[in-house]
């Protein structure tokens, strides 16, 4: 069990990023008794240098590697969130690219074109 914010555990993980979140966890996976995870801000909010506890699942690529690991991610992160009663304020609300530049755009509906032949959701546009 991980529990957030508790006086006492058998094992103590400092850090609520990315990592202590999945130490924390193999760890309450692996039955190593009480895990607490200690951080002064909520879980994820530092995870990257613009983080506002959002994440992105486009990762387009030659195949279908990062696609498949970065889903594999946000899966266990979303158990994580539901196992801790939101605890990590999960949602997909999904991200706006916008540019007025024809080659960018060409650029970017390829690569989500892509990115959806290997898994990672469909492409929407919304031209105008």
């Amino acid at each position: 069990m991980i529990r957030l914010g508790t006086p006492a555990a058998r094992t103590v993980v400092v850090g609520a990023g990315i990592a202590g979140v999945a130490v924390a966890d193999a760890l309450a996976a692996r039955g190593d008794g009480d895990v607490l995870l200690v951080d002064e801000r909520a879980p994820l909010t530092l995870t990257s240098a613009m983080s506002t506890e959002c994440y992105r699942d486009w990762w387009p690529g030659p195949d279908p590697a990062m696609a498949l690991l970065v889903g594999r991610s946000i899966d266990l992160l979303e158990r994580l969130s539901a196992a801790t009663a939101g605890a990590f304020h999960m949602n997909r609300r999904g991200y706006l690219y916008a540019t007025a530049d024809p080659a960018r755009a060409g650029r970017w509906e390829r690569e989500a074109r892509e990115l959806a032949a290997h898994g990672g959701g469909p492409l929407r546009m919304h031209r105008g």
